[in-house]
């Protein structure tokens, strides 16, 4: 049997790094980690694991420690993994089974960052295929070597968003897609993501100054500039790439994204449609050029961009749910019912989407639908505000007024300052006041 080597490097991962060994330990046959001056309990978890410690300063460089892992690795494959990524048990035996019976140089897997959000247009819709994923809305994922032969020819290149790619297009090995995933939960954590951020810009800034002909230098590094708030700087990174890199369509996006941002639209329009037709499935050129068409009140060109980029193969919650709204304002509602549905078919729990539903049904003059839909806007715990006082309008539509009441009651419980929920209880009790009045007389 073939042994494998886990290789990783560490610092202050005590919070992540048991899960991750926990989810390999069956799988591998030794750990080696080299570890860059943890203080906190890394060092000692890892040695519960066995695992065999190996102390370098860090020296702002994700490839010089990755290879000095695998420099100590004794195993016929190395196995890269990061503290805060699990491989799922039921995937293990797949991945041994892949060993013997593949004649590949190395594996690909596709690593699932985990997001806490769904508002982000290269976000994949989580299909809860797998328990690791379960409470994560969407994942960006990301195709990877992480498995490859104890190979001297292979190492790992680029200080930060290190990979073996380039050397294994050196030298010639060869690849096989698995399609297994590795779980990655780091960017939940918001903490850690605003240290990873600085380290990665600082990083990227050294990678592109030691590697000025590197296109991917360009692209990443205007990626942390986005990351971190800074278009203006993400724009002048992406121009100075496209002045060597003209067809580069990622370049070109984040030209377009930093130009939206900085609030250039008629430039970022530019850019976005140049991008879609050399690349008429991109989703985050679709989105971003409708949506700026759809605030700008040009509600058939963002229309447009939407259905050709569902004709292209664009099959994302966002997309469908921009386009219900541009249906609504072109006030087509069945239409914009139906792309709403959509959204529901992808991602039953797409956020607001059950109260955009019971708008619809209201326009459609049907108040029980919109009941419903509302009920099932609270039971997941969506818009909770927007679906209380809307009920209390339909309540109101209705002749209900003390159950209108309650739920305006119910909004003010959660937001005491409301102002929509206060202003029609002050109505309401207006209106009381004037028939007890009237009563009376």
């Amino acid at each position: 049997m073939d042994t494998i080597s886990l290789c990783m490097i560490t610092k202050d991962e005590e919070d992540f790094l048991p899960q991750c060994l926990d989810s390999v330990k069956t799988l591998v046959d030794e750990i080696v980690i080299v570890d860059t001056g943890s203080t906190d309990k890394t060092v000692a978890i890892a040695k519960s694991y066995g695992a065999k410690i190996y102390h370098h300063p860090w020296e702002n460089d994700y490839s010089k420690h990755r290879n000095q892992s695998i420099t100590y690795a004794t195993g016929d494959w190395i196995l890269i993994m990061d503290a805060d990524e699990v491989i799922a048990e039921r995937d293990r035996d797949k991945i041994k089974a892949l060993l013997s019976s593949t004649n590949a140089d190395g594996f690909l897997f596709t690593l699932r960052n985990y997001e806490s959000t769904l508002n982000l247009a290269n976000v994949t819709v989580n299909p809860d295929d797998y328990e690791e994923g379960r409470g994560y809305p969407g994942f960006i994922a990301n195709d990877l070597i992480r498995l490859f032969r104890n190979d001297p020819a292979i190492c790992f290149t680029g200080k930060v968003h290190e990979t073996v790619t380039e050397t294994f297009r050196q030298a010639k090995r060869t690849l096989f897609n698995t399609g297994i995933p590795i779980h990655h939960y780091g960017k939940a954590r918001k903490d850690r993501t605003r240290q990873k951020q600085e380290l990665y810009l600082k990083l990227g800034e050294e990678r592109l100054k030691d590697n000025p002909h590197d296109p991917m230098a360009y692209k990443g590094l205007a990626d942390q500039y986005l990351d971190i708030g800074m278009p203006d700087r993400a724009l002048e990174v992406s121009n100075r790439g496209m002045a060597l890199f003209p067809e580069m369509v990622e370049l070109r996006f984040n030209c377009g994204l930093s130009l939206d941002r900085l609030g250039r639209r008629k430039e970022a329009v530019e850019e976005y449609a140049w991008v879609l037709v050399r690349k008429p499935d991109h989703l985050g050129a679709c989105h971003n050029l409708a949506q700026i068409y759809y605030s700008g009140q040009c509600y058939d060109k963002a229309a447009s961009v939407l259905d050709k980029g569902i004709h292209n193969g664009i099959r994302h919650p966002a997309i469908f749910f921009l386009l219900g709204q541009v249906y609504f304002a072109l006030g087509y509602w069945d239409k914009s019912l139906k792309s709403i549905e959509h959204v529901s078919e992808i991602q039953e729990n797409y956020p607001n989407i059950n109260y955009h539903k019971a708008i619809l049904f209201l326009k459609k003059n049907m108040p029980d639908a919109a009941i419903s839909a509302l009920e099932r806007e609270i039971k997941t715990g969506g818009n909770l505000i927007a679906a209380y006082n809307l009920l209390g309008e339909i309540a109101l539509m209705l002749g209900d007024t003390q159950s209108a009441a309650q739920f305006f009651q119910k909004v003010l419980s959660i937001n005491p300052n409301d102002p929509t929920a206060k202003a029609h209880l002050e109505k309401i009790k207006t209106r009381l006041n004037e028939e007890t009045t009237t009563v009376h007389r």
